[in-house]
């Protein structure tokens, strides 16, 4: 049975948004397909019930909701008239509005509450149920509830801001949470980060029950990464030591934001010769179809002939900072 799920992505990057989810689904076997793409609304058809531990990974997703009719119909009196009744349980409610505004919100949900049995009461702040009105090429009327809660929101308490060790630049929550996603790696299995600095990546991987390393070549970092995870009741294995270090360990995949080019975190060697070094490393340990996900300034420090670029994202940091996210794969 197929089902359909509409997709509200963040404006930050929508594509990036757009891949984050379909991989994400891709990787826990929902064998998704897009139905409606218009850019910061998309509808993903899927082989089952997207469970609820799925959903909660997302960073770059604002809202999730279990699409219930979708059709090019414009009218939403016509729209009512053949649907059938909109069954919640014995929830509380709230009808909204996600387009532009085709419409007032009291006329959606004087016509669109026809179909919500009497028992069911109108609550606008905090319903337990959210019944979505979307006019767009497509109209759509969908459902959320709590169990469809993204960490959009919710991942902000990991930001840099929120956590008692800090540097100036680190990666922010959702930037983190979406790479993991786009590394393929599934709940209980392993991925590491070899320059894992404060702890950013980790900390997200393990929200997730994915198991992380982290390796830093100074031992601060390594003091840093630890005590913001136990800030937040977590544990992941953090080492002090060189890159060459990861051939230690047994993962999956590789997710980092590796040094900006501070001597001060490579022990004087350049981001240059560092980037080679570590592809050359991973070439050696990963295996075919396994990815390294990297932000970085320059992607051209990458290339190798053994990785095929899969994405690349651009992260706007500041006026003078752009990052790229890479997606590479082991061919």
């Amino acid at each position: 049975m197929k089902h359909q799920y509409l997709f509200e992505l963040g404006g930050e990057n929508t594509e990036l948004g757009k891949i984050e989810a379909m991989e994400l689904l891709s990787t826990e076997h929902y064998e998704p397909t897009i139905t409606l793409d218009e850019k910061a609304i998309i509808a993903i058809k899927v082989s089952k019930v997207i469970k609820s531990k799925v959903v909660r990974r997302l960073g770059m997703t604002k809202r999730v909701s279990k699409i219930f009719y979708k059709d090019k119909e414009r009218n939403l009196e016509n729209i009512v008239n053949e649907i059938p009744q909109i069954d919640i349980g014995q929830n509380t409610f709230a009808i909204r509005q996600i387009s532009k505004k085709t419409m007032s919100e009291k006329d959606v949900a004087t016509i669109l509450g026809r179909k919500i049995p009497n028992h069911n009461k109108t609550r606008l702040e905090r319903p337990e149920v959210k019944i979505l009105y979307y006019a767009g090429t497509e109209t759509i009327i969908s459902i959320w509830d709590q169990t469809l809660e993204t960490y959009y929101k919710r991942c902000l308490k990991h930001h840099i801001k929120n956590r008692p060790f800090f540097s100036p630049i680190g990666i922010h929550p959702r930037i983190a949470r979406s790479m993991i996603n786009l590394a393929n790696c599934s709940e209980g299995e392993t991925m590491i980060d070899p320059f894992c600095g404060t702890g950013g990546i980790l900390i997200e991987a393990r929200d997730m029950k994915i198991n992380a390393i982290g390796i830093d070549i100074i031992r601060k970092m390594v003091n840093y990464s630890i005590g913001n995870l136990d800030h937040y009741g977590l544990k992941a294995k953090v080492v002090e030591g060189d890159i060459e270090s990861s051939k230690e360990y047994q993962f999956k995949a590789v997710v980092t934001d590796p040094p900006y080019g501070l001597s001060t975190t490579t022990k004087g060697e350049g981001v240059s010769e560092l980037m080679k070094r570590s592809m050359n490393l991973f070439n050696k340990t990963m295996k075919k179809g396994e990815r390294i996900v990297m932000a970085l300034s320059n992607p051209e420090l990458v290339k190798n002939p053994n990785y095929d670029e899969i994405y690349r994202f651009q992260w706007y940091i500041h006026k003078s900072l752009t990052r790229n996210i890479l997606v590479l794969e082991k061919n």
